[in-house]
């Protein structure tokens, strides 16, 4: 995470990218199989890993201090993953990356190399994605290092940059951890001195888009329902902020996700909506239950008076028939 991130700045758009995978992490599998081509199954075990390292060594004359990296990934039991976000591009970024790598490594990939003897250390499969535009990203992040026997080796990691993704290549490829930070694409039009700014009808249309990129994945299975609601909450944080200074467009952006969403003081109401009706349902089939017992007894009682009669009855025509034969009366039916 660049040290120039600030709360409620660029630190905003780390923090999008930490709660999409906190919450649902099988999301990051899309962009797994973009950048390494690698395909994961749905359901397949994913672990979020502790990423906490000191800055001691980087900087020894500053207070010693630790440092959060952004994702580390353990997916399969085996494979690992390192996935920072960064807004600018910052030369001195691959040589951060390597110490989250090295120290990553040091903690959890250090085995014994039978082979060659000694040990072997593997770093994470790492890359930077970058949400906001910018001309001169390189493809991939690159260091050589020289070792003390002047044995080289490049350390290289590639990067994403989102907004080189049209909105039709993010739905084909299931891209969807892109979507919160698409409207960054319409940020340098909001300047009012350029040619064309940005007017309420092309956002309208961008935004219709994107909606209907959600509405779809959700419809297809790509997304659960809670999941579109996370990411249309996540799209609204990003208008918030990107136009915090442009009330309009901020207007516009909630009238057309806001109905989408359930607050969670109207999740809460509705519950204890359904909540009391079916404790009223199950209150009135209870009531009607004690009724038909009641009811059921008093046919079993009714039903055993009339069983009772039936006896009684027949015992008397019994005793009357054989009064008849007795005095030689014939008998009729």
């Amino acid at each position: 995470m660049s040290q120039n991130n600030i709360p409620g700045n660029a630190m905003l758009w780390d923090e999008i990218l930490k709660a999409i995978v906190d919450v649902m992490p099988e999301q990051v599998f899309p962009l797994i199989k973009e950048v390494y081509g690698k395909d994961y199954q749905k359901g397949t075990s994913i672990i979020l890993l502790a990423t906490e390292s000191s800055t001691y060594r980087e900087d020894p004359k500053a207070p010693p201090r630790s440092r959060l990296s952004d994702i580390v990934l353990l997916i399969s039991g085996t494979d690992y993953y390192h996935i920072e976000c960064q807004m600018h591009n910052d030369q001195d970024m691959v040589i951060r990356m390597f110490a989250y790598d090295f120290h990553f490594a040091t903690q959890h990939t250090i085995s014994e190399d039978r082979e060659q003897g000694g040990l072997v250390m593997r770093f994470p499969r790492s890359t930077v994605i970058y949400p906001e535009m910018n001309s001169g990203i390189p493809d991939v992040l690159r260091c050589r290092i020289i070792f003390q026997d002047d044995s080289e080796h490049i350390y290289q990691i590639p990067t994403v940059k989102i907004q080189s993704y049209s909105l039709e290549e993010i739905q084909e490829k299931h891209l969807t951890l892109f979507i919160p930070y698409v409207l960054l694409r319409l940020r340098p039009k909001l300047d009012p001195k350029r040619n064309f700014p940005l007017e309420k009808k092309e956002l309208t249309a961008f935004v219709g888009k994107v909606m209907m990129i959600l509405k779809d994945e959700a419809e297809r299975g790509y997304l659960t329902k809670l999941e579109y609601l996370d990411y249309v909450n996540l799209f609204r944080r990003a208008a918030e902020k990107i136009f915090e200074k442009h009330a309009d467009f901020q207007v516009e952006v909630d009238r057309m996700t806001k109905p989408l969403i359930e607050l969670p003081s109207v999740v809460q109401k509705r519950l204890y909506s359904e909540i009391n009706s079916l404790k009223a349902s199950n209150e009135a089939l209870t009531a009607d239950n004690k009724t038909l017992t009641f009811d059921n007894k008093a046919l079993t009682a009714d039903n055993e008076a009339l069983t009772a009669d039936v006896e009684a009855l027949t015992a008397e025509l019994t005793r009357m028939k054989k009064l008849l034969e007795r005095y030689h009366i014939p008998v009729t039916v």
